[in-house]
């Protein structure tokens, strides 16, 4: 499947560092058909640290989408919406972005639905497996997150050593669960570093 992200600019203070669940009900009441799409992912907005469980928007600040390409047109309805999350954000322009291949992949948080790393670790495996991929994996930090009901647990997760067309498959199907949540979304990342943060 050709898929694509669709990046906007956002303007805003600060939101809540566990806002995966709120900003895909807010988002699907805007696009109607976002939740019925089963390859669509909302990747979780990345910003500044601050106290207290909250991450402050800076400028570089984006709201982006994994889409099908033939979706992408109609998220650009998001442009001048105005979302209660946190202390409000505006979303601004959308560009699109391709996927390209890079040979390291990183994901701030996979959800397998264990919270034990021997038991997620093997579950990844699988699911690699039965892609038909190989590749290094290297597990993170452990990761939270909450939902209306329940909660949600994993690791941050890095892939090494993938071919082009790998890389590009990862990052069209995503791995675990929850990817309009924000898990499971991989991006192209230059080292190991980045799973320790």
């Amino acid at each position: 499947m050709d898929m694509v992200d669709v990046a906007f600019s956002l303007r805003g203070g600060t939101i809540p560092a566990d806002h995966g669940w709120r900003l895909f009900r807010l988002l699907a009441e805007r696009l109607e058909w976002l939740e019925a799409e089963p390859a669509a992912g909302v990747h979780p907005i990345r910003g500044a640290r601050a106290v207290a469980g909250a991450i402050h928007l800076g400028n570089r600040a984006r709201l982006m989408l994994r889409l099908p390409r033939e979706r992408a047109q109609q998220s650009f309805g998001l442009e001048g919406s105005r979302f209660d999350l946190g202390n409000g954000i505006e979303v601004g322009s959308a560009r699109l972005r391709p996927l390209f291949p890079h040979g390291t992949l990183y994901s701030q948080f996979v959800t397998v639905g264990t919270s034990d790393e021997v038991g997620f670790l093997r579950a990844v495996e699988v699911e690699l497996q039965d892609a038909g991929l190989k590749c290094q994996v290297v597990c993170g930090k452990a990761r939270r997150a909450q939902t209306q009901d329940a909660e949600i647990a994993g690791f941050s997760l890095m892939l090494h050593e993938l071919s082009p067309e790998q890389s590009l498959s990862v990052q069209a199907a995503g791995l675990g669960a929850a990817r309009k949540l924000g898990c499971g979304i991989f991006i192209p990342h230059k080292s190991a570093a980045a799973v320790g943060a």
